[in-house]
């Protein structure tokens, strides 16, 4: 990429930006190296790591402060060197808040970016836990790293004390205190002393260790604590000892994990990298742009990231589809700057890795170079608006510019006599169309306008101006050639009107029908406008009313729903409350029959004794069985009764018979067999009556898969069948459909089904299917 175009393109202020972002120099470090990227999957690679890092902070703000670069303590440690007690703290720190991340990181999908760097990330509890009962954040090896160091530490506060308390009593002494200087205790080359006057020298015994600048003190350490002095002398040691052992052993365990850390540092620094991409797209409202596989570029409500957001007019602007390269006219201070450099930088930010401050639908290709043109006028400094600076640097793109280049060239032709910059701006926008560059340039030439107006793959577009206020409004208007209002702004400024018509005239024919060709084509697209915005109100109040109109349905659907429902439970619940009263009284019952059944039977009997004789005239048609070839467990009818029942016993005259619940006496004269074709009806009759007492006329498939569903709908409606039932309904709930679908996709191929059909109304809708099954 030229730096040189990035530079006047801004990037470098958008990659402040994210730097500032970044928490850990690592990240920081890794912005400051970002180049945009001219392969495409690895531009593709970026954004979707961008995505990853806005997925993650959607859930929670990663903790990254403790994610400092210890790359060097571990080499050193790695090397068998022994490190400083902050420099362990800081490598503590380091594995806390590495841990912490690599747990956040592998909530995400196992597959992603931000989840395999984790892999690199440390978890080490122990070695944590030991660094940080060692050392503190102010670099103190702490008591708690041993017990010996706690040991050897409580004899010298001990000692201490006793020290202290000899030297205060000293101090405080009559006989002492009139040799001392100042009643106070002193210290000198770690050895506590008392300011002794040199006159006294000799009345206070002990070791001189200093003196002062005048030589009227001396600083002796009395015999009576030398002893204590050398005890206290020889626990530092000892303490020191004790430190250095603690230190080199903590840095060996540090330096197992040497390459590990290291890793570690690197995989924290390009999660800091990546999230910090994403807190940027969040701040400036950006979006992810699509990557083109082409030239194509569209930029939908684009906003330049370095300008106020509540003051930036978006900008819609397409290239390298109809048209592949873009004139904009327009007046100065218009705003034809600022877009060619919003378009220059955002297909730069996307080629980082970074999202766009644009409207969804935004589209970019992959440019081997962005070169880039822009002067300002007004700077006298560089003297950018100068021709020979302007050929300059245009000389040179036309020297590296190639079928995938982006040029961008601002005032194209300007600061030379119009007639020849217009004829050379012209020649210079035919020789990069046909080396195949993307091309956007600003012009205030006529000329250039009615070459973009004739020339295939060359479109024109306008910066709006409002000449009533005198002001730019920065809408990029493609299609449209701009004018420069130079008339009209002179007018409304003031100049006099005899002038300005004079100035008109001095125009050429030409110059004059371009102008007006311009202004009809304004008026038109004014109106047109207009037009337009009536009919997205009108469309947008349709929708309104269709949104409207939509949810009340769904309410109403739903409260039908809820209806049906809460009456179906209701039934259901009836029905149960039923089964269990009828099972109850049926247990009662056959208590009572048990209980006094011979008795009953006795009374039946005798009850239906008037009876005989009608029945006897009435009875069914059927054969007299032969005794001998009467067989228990033998399905025969009951002429006097007109009943069915189940043969238990027989006897020379008489055979016991059951009948429902009652055992009765049955003569054998009053006994016939029953053909084979009604006993099987018989028992059909029963089995269905049995089986429609236990079996609902719905099945609830909700909650489970199809498969499943599937099995219990062949037993379902196989009970069904045997139950007589000519039609059930499978309740499979609304959901996404899949369900209804696949029991349907089965019901086509039952042998029992003869339809199907959704619910009406009433029946539950689409949320049930009633069955017809064959008779």
């Amino acid at each position: 990429m030229d730096a040189r175009s990035m530079r006047l393109l801004e990037l470098d202020k958008v990659l402040t930006m994210l730097k500032d972002k970044c928490v850990t120099t690592m990240g920081s470090a890794r912005v400051e190296a970002l180049v945009p990227a001219i392969d495409r999957h690895q531009v593709k690679l970026w954004q979707s790591q961008t995505r990853e890092a806005v997925t993650l902070l959607g859930r929670a703000e990663p903790a990254l402060s403790g994610l400092v670069d210890i790359s060097s303590e571990a080499i050193r440690a790695g090397k068998g060197g022994i490190l400083e007690p902050l420099q362990l703290f800081r490598i503590a720190r380091f594995l806390d808040a590495s841990a912490a991340l690599k747990r956040l990181l592998g909530t995400l999908d196992k597959d992603s970016y931000l989840a395999l760097t984790a892999q690199s990330l440390l978890h080490l509890p122990d070695l944590s836990a030991s660094l940080r009962r060692a050392v503190d954040e102010e670099g103190n090896v702490l008591d708690t790293a041993s017990p010996e160091l706690r040991s050897i530490r409580r004899k010298l506060d001990n000692e201490r004390s006793r020290l202290r308390d000899k030297l205060d009593s000293m101090v405080k002494s009559p006989t002492i205190q009139k040799y001392l200087q100042e009643p106070l205790v002193t210290q000198r080359g770690e050895r506590y002393c008392l300011p002794v006057k040199s006159e006294c020298r000799g009345q206070v015994p002990g070791v001189v260790h200093d003196q002062s600048a005048s030589g009227a003190t001396l600083f002796i350490e009395p015999m009576a604590v030398v002893d204590i002095n050398n005890g206290i002398t020889q626990l530092q040691r000892q303490e020191q000892a004790e430190v250095q052992r603690i230190l080199r052993e903590l840095s060996n365990q540090v330096g197992s994990y040497s390459e590990d850390l290291v890793l570690a540092v690197e995989s924290a620094g390009e999660a800091d990298f990546i999230i910090a991409r994403g807190k940027l797209a969040l701040a400036m409202d950006a979006m992810e742009p699509e990557i083109s596989e082409g030239k194509e570029m569209e930029i939908v409500r684009g906003r330049h990231p370095l300008l106020p957001a509540k003051e930036v007019v978006p900008s819609t602007i397409n290239l390298g589809k109809d048209f592949n390269a873009l004139v904009i006219t327009g007046p100065n201070t218009g705003g034809k700057t600022v877009t060619l450099k919003t378009v220059g930088l955002l297909c730069l930010m996307a080629q980082a890795g970074l999202w766009l401050p644009a409207d969804k639908g935004t589209v970019v290709p992959v440019y081997t170079e962005v070169f880039a043109d822009i002067g300002d006028e007004q700077s006298i400094e560089q003297s950018l608006s100068t021709f020979s600076s302007h050929m300059t640097n245009i000389v040179g793109i036309i020297e590296s510019a190639g079928p995938q280049s982006l040029v961008l060239l601002d005032e194209l032709g300007a600061g030379t006599d119009p007639t020849e910059g217009a004829a050379l701006a012209i020649s210079i926008l035919e020789h990069l169309r046909g080396a195949g560059c993307s091309l956007v340039a600003t012009t205030h030439y006529s000329e250039l306008k009615a070459y973009a107006w004739t020339e295939d793959g060359v479109e024109n577009a306008s910066v709006e101006f409002d000449v009533e206020t005198l002001r730019p409004t920065y809408r990029l208007l493609i299609g449209t050639p701009g004018k420069s209002n130079a008339f009209e702004i002179a007018t409304r400024l003031g100049l006099q009107q005899e002038i300005v018509q004079r100035a008109r005239s001095l125009l050429g024919g030409d110059v004059r029908r371009t102008e007006d060709m311009l202004a009809a084509l304004e008026a038109s697209r004014v109106e047109a406008e207009k037009k337009l915005v009536s009919a997205r109100n009108q469309l947008r109040e349709a929708n309104a009313t269709r949104e409207q109109y939509e949810m009340r349905l769904q309410k109403l659907e739903a409260k039908q729903d809820e209806i049906i429902e809460a009456a179906r439970q209701k039934a259901n619940e009836l029905v149960r409350s039923a089964r269990l009263r009828a099972d109850e009284l049926l247990t009662e019952l056959r208590q009572a029959q048990s209980e006094n059944v011979d008795e009953l039977a006795r009374r039946v009997r005798e009850d239906l004794k008037p009876t005989q004789t009608v029945r006897k005239q009435q009875q069914a048609p059927g054969e007299k069985p032969d005794p001998s070839k009467l067989k228990p467990g033998q399905t025969v009818k009951v002429a006097s009764l007109d009943k069915t029942g189940n043969l238990l016993s027989i006897g020379a005259n008489e055979a016991q018979v059951q009948v429902g619940i009652m055992k009765i006496n049955v003569a054998l004269d009053d006994l016939r067999l029953i053909r084979e074709a009604e006993q099987k009806k018989t028992v059909e009759r029963h089995l269905t009556k049995a089986v429609r007492s236990e079996l609902p006329l719905d099945l609830d498939l909700r909650g489970i898969t199809v498969e499943e569903a599937i099995l219990q709908v062949d037993k379902y409606l196989d009970a069904a069948l045997l139950a007589g039932y000519e039609q059930v309904s499978l309740i499979h709930g609304k959901g996404t459909g899949a369900l209804g679908r696949g029991l349907q996709d089965y019901l086509k191929t039952h042998p029992a089904v003869q339809g199907f059909r959704y619910g009406g109304a009433g029946e539950g809708g689409s949320g049930v299917t009633v069955v017809s099954l064959k008779k």
